[in-house]
């Protein structure tokens, strides 16, 4: 079987080669020479290990048009868990050099659930924290991490709506889904002191430099996790951009965090807050309609061009 040369190429311009055989795909030649790059489902279903193939020929396999639509297969993105080269790639990533991995260790933790707490009608607060005597929490706010139902080998991915930090805390804000396999968990069986496996953190979504430039934040439900993160990173850091969160959902009784955003609010000069709820009430205080028409309104009357970070259901994003 032939080995070809791959070339990994990461957004700070810097690079690592590899070989890969024909029936093997990029992602799974690189873990077996101990080089872990960004990805997730090993399925073609999250987007995580997308690239841009610069060089080279490959077949592409089986894949989410979701995690790669038609025009960016077309344009030459792949996913590099569906990548078999038949020629040797040169591949550029949207991430930088130290998102790689180079051991297996520190990958994969143990983590207890410190907190579970209903927090609206269908979204529970999920507090865990990392036991061992390296408690550290590293990540890139916007990342998510893998967490495994206990006594299973099901995972589900959700990203923390805090900081990196040395406590060892993850909060994460889920969803609750009729029938889903985590749903069911965290209704029926998980309780406070239980230990879970946690993997992570992966994902390139997050904060992109861009000098001034103001930053709109616009979430869909718990959409709101990672984009809390990353505002309470902003926060700390004391980064000067003015920014705004556009917090949307459906009804009243789904709202939910509204004193914690009120909390950095009052912490951040440069914060301001869309509260938005599409079907609400006449005693609704905050904006009423859609998050998507709210911020149309809001670029249509102040003629702004802000960097626009976006997360929460697929519908919303288009």
């Amino acid at each position: 079987m032939s080995a070809h040369q791959i070339k990994i190429i990461t957004q700070d311009g810097e690079s690592v080669c590899f070989d890969c055989y024909e029936d093997e795909d990029v992602i799974t030649a690189a873990v077996r020479q101990d080089i872990y790059l960004m990805s997730s489902c090993r399925e073609g279903g999250c987007a995580t290990c997308k690239g841009f193939c610069a060089e080279g020929d490959y077949v592409l396999g089986k894949c989410s048009s979701q995690a790669l639509p038609y025009e960016e297969e077309e344009a030459g993105e792949v996913l590099l868990c569906r990548c078999y080269p038949v020629s040797d790639l040169e591949v550029e990533v949207p991430y930088t050099y130290d998102r790689i991995s180079f051991s297996p260790e520190g990958l994969t933790f143990v983590a207890e659930v410190i907190e579970l707490t209903p927090i609206s009608i269908n979204v529970v607060k999920l507090l865990l924290r990392r036991t061992g005597d390296d408690q550290t929490i590293k990540f890139d706010s916007g990342q998510f991490f893998d967490l495994e139902i206990p006594g299973t080998t099901i995972t589900r991915s959700y990203s923390p709506a805090n900081t990196s930090n040395k406590t060892g805390d993850l909060e994460f804000l889920i969803r609750i889904v009729d029938g889903g396999k985590f749903s069911e968990y965290l209704k029926n069986d998980a309780k406070l002191g239980q230990k879970l496996n946690v993997k992570g953190p992966s994902g390139v979504f997050g904060l992109k430099e861009n000098g001034f430039t103001p930053r709109y934040f616009v979430a869909g439900g718990t959409g709101l996790a990672p984009i809390l993160s990353m505002v309470r990173r902003m926060h700390e850091w004391e980064e000067p951009q003015k920014c705004i969160i556009y917090f949307g959902v459906n009804t009243e009784a789904e709202i939910f965090h509204l004193d914690e955003l009120n909390q950095l609010a009052a912490q951040m000069p440069t914060l301001e807050l869309r509260n938005c709820v599409w079907k609400c009430s006449d005693d609704w205080h905050c904006e009423k309609g859609s998050v998507v028409d709210i911020l149309r309104r809001d670029l249509k009357d102040t003629g702004a061009k802000p960097d626009l970070y976006l997360c929460g259901p697929p519908g919303m994003v288009d």
